[in-house]
């Protein structure tokens, strides 16, 4: 699912648990303070063995304690109840100062985390759209808006990465630098099936990101997400790549997505995803929403992003090519139908673009394509697949089935965009 510019996603969750180091400290401090009871009723028995129970007193914190923090590890939740556990106890005198400072110096460690959000986060902006919003009754309301999202500092010069879906309808733009700075942004161009878009402030020497290789990233990885989330600048999140070279067909077929569980919400679309070293390796794009799953993050690889972009800058949009024909999937020639009639198995043309590629080569609708050039046709995808890898100017062979006679078509792919 696409995060949307307008959707805020209310997700009903149960009352949280007391988190397990909280509650062992809490245990601990119940015990710490029930073993002082008791130690004190003892003493008023038998002094002689104040100094013995004090030791087992302490041993059962120390336990206890060592218990909570192996399921948390470095929460600092678990650090303020120790502390507070230690120092409280009746018997903390009698612990080591400098086996106290190192039981304690390991939730002293910064995150590596720190360090890429110091780094990264001043190429992330925030971006908002505003356009002509409608009523529930069709009524227009110009200048409203529309939503937000993030994007990327491509350059010092003040080009900008954002997704097509953060910017779609929108006729102006405004951008937020990570230190309050606003801009009007120009929309440079845009391509929808790459949900990429490229924006420009009149601007110079702002913190350009630095790109990575998402060609290197590898399974388990620390990743840091950084954008702006409902609206809160400036957001970071972290975790690893929990995957590579995934596709959502409900978000875009061609692209090859990388999934992580660092958390994203609506408004993280166009930010960053880096890896351990501060380098953006991905645009984080969408999420999928479901009761049954959770933590599933999706960002286009930066390595695929880039060209696209690199093209926009150019000429302002994507060339991608185009054969001029739509297809009904229902009306696909499988194995068994083949063999009744006695045709080859393929897809049939449902409509020919008037003037386009397909009608000047001589392709008709109804007719059933089988091969293309040295590839047999059997699904969309098939035919999809080829057209993806080709270039505009390109030439195909296509060998199509018209009422049981063979058709043969040298079709010259044209521009989309010029069509």
């Amino acid at each position: 699912m696409l995060e949307g510019k307008n959707d805020t996603i209310y997700e009903v969750q149960e009352k949280p648990q007391q988190p397990k180091a909280e509650e062992a400290a809490f245990r601990m401090e119940q015990a710490a303070y029930a073993q002082g009871g008791r130690q004190e009723s003892a003493n008023k028995k038998r002094k002689k063995n104040n100094g013995f129970k004090a030791v087992v007193a302490t041993g059962l914190i120390c336990s206890l304690i060592g218990g909570g923090i192996g399921g948390v590890v470095g929460a600092n939740i678990a650090a303020d109840n120790l502390r507070a556990v230690l120092l409280d106890s009746e018997t903390d005198a009698q612990i080591d100062e400098t086996n106290r400072l190192q039981l304690m110096g390991g939730f002293n460690e910064v995150s590596p985390v720190v360090a890429i959000a110091e780094k990264v986060t001043p190429s992330v902006v925030g971006v908002k759209t505003f356009g002509t919003a409608y009523t529930y009754w069709g009524q227009r309301i110009p200048n409203q808006e529309l939503g937000s999202g993030s994007g990327i500092i491509y350059s010092e010069d003040g080009y900008i990465i954002t997704n097509y879906h953060v910017i779609e309808n929108a006729t102006s733009v405004m951008i937020t630098l990570s230190d309050g700075t606003e801009y009007d942004a120009r929309i440079i161009g845009s391509d929808a099936s790459s949900d990429l878009a490229v924006l420009k402030v009149e601007a110079e020497n702002l913190p350009e990101a630095e790109l990575g290789d998402s060609s290197a990233l590898q399974i388990g990885e620390l990743v840091v997400a950084i954008g702006n989330p409902l609206g809160y600048e400036n957001t970071v999140t972290d975790g690893i790549v929990s995957g590579l070279n995934r596709q959502l067909t409900d978000y875009i077929d061609s692209a090859t997505l990388i999934q992580t569980n660092a958390t994203i919400n609506s408004g993280n679309s166009g930010g960053a995803l880096a890896n351990s070293k501060g380098k953006v390796v991905g645009i984080n794009s969408a999420k999928l929403v479901a009761s049954n799953a959770e933590g599933m993050g999706f960002a286009l690889s930066i390595n695929e992003v880039r060209p696209i972009v690199e093209e926009i800058i150019s000429k302002g949009h994507v060339s991608r090519p185009y054969l001029g024909v739509s297809i009904n999937s229902q009306y696909q020639v499988d194995a068994e139908t083949a063999e009744r009639y006695e045709i080859p198995m393929g897809i049939q043309i449902a409509e020919v673009a008037v003037h386009g590629p397909a009608e000047r080569a001589g392709l008709q609708a109804g007719d059933i394509i089988y091969k293309v050039n040295d590839t047999l046709i059997q699904n969309f995808d098939d035919l999809s697949d080829i057209i993806d890898e080709s270039k505009v100017g390109d030439k195909l062979r296509i060998l199509a089935n018209r009422n049981g006679e063979k058709v043969v078509a040298d079709v010259i792919l044209g521009e989309a965009n010029a069509e």
